[in-house]
């Protein structure tokens, strides 16, 4: 029976027996890419509290001048990170076990298809998180074994594996909501210190850059470790599931 302990403990007897593994891949390709855009780029405007149409179009044409400056380094670093996670995936979803750098070649020439789904993935659980972070959290448990599967079941592609983790996960998914919320609270709290100090140490009266320097290290770190757990949590998932036949 899968529930939020199990799936969580099996996470991270993963992340444990695997931690050599995950470090050689995930500290250059989803670590740096994320600590070098927070060192280079200016960080995205904060989403309004308040919902009014004059709030909203401010936010949004500071969105805009921000992307002309930064959106194309945030989105490098992004790609970088999906290839990351996408070698990961390969390589705890594959029996073969193949060596690393033949999942970084095979993660390369699928980085579209990986590409393509993890945007797919974004939007759902990006308008949930926006509108009352529950839908969002929801809708990453649904679609968590959706990286898993494309990268276990080629020739799958983008949008199908999408609906094989919908398929997969149905019956549960509440267990896995509960473990995306377990794993979205840790990076909360993880965070909540950090990112304060941040927007401190950036104001010109505070501005201390080797400070600074560790904060953003800091909250790359966690970023990072939050996206390889969901990782880990959605290939735990999908080995249960397809164990059972689904």
């Amino acid at each position: 029976m899968i529930t939020v302990t199990r799936l969580l403990a099996d996470t991270w007897a993963l992340l444990k027996s695997e931690a050599d593994l995950i470090g050689r891949i995930a500290a250059p390709f989803v670590f740096l890419p994320a600590f070098a855009v927070r060192l280079l780029a200016d960080p995205l405007p904060p989403l309004p509290s308040s919902r009014e149409q004059v709030v909203i179009e401010a936010w949004f044409n500071s969105v805009t001048i921000w992307g002309q400056a930064n959106a194309g380094w945030y989105l490098l670093a992004d790609a970088v990170g999906v290839y990351g996670l996408a070698t990961l995936a390969l390589l705890l979803t594959d029996s073969a076990r193949p060596d690393v750098g033949a999942a970084l070649g095979r993660a390369a020439r699928l980085s579209p298809r990986f590409l393509l789904a993890s945007i797919l993935v974004a939007i759902p659980v990006g308008l949930g998180m926006w509108l009352l972070i529950l839908p969002g959290l929801y809708a990453r448990a649904r679609l968590i074994a959706a990286l898993p599967a494309l990268a276990a079941e080629q020739p799958l592609g983008a949008a199908r594996s999408l609906a094989r983790s919908v398929a997969m996960t149905r019956g549960a998914g509440w267990a896995l909501f509960g473990a995306v919320v377990t794993l979205f609270l840790l990076q909360w709290l993880a965070i909540s210190p950090l990112a304060p100090l941040d927007a401190w140490l950036r104001d010109p009266a505070h501005l201390n850059p080797v400070v600074l320097a560790l904060v953003d290290a800091g909250l790359a770190a966690v970023s990072a470790l939050h996206h390889v757990a969901i990782l880990l949590l959605g290939v735990v998932a999908y080995r249960r599931l397809a164990s059972n036949g689904i």
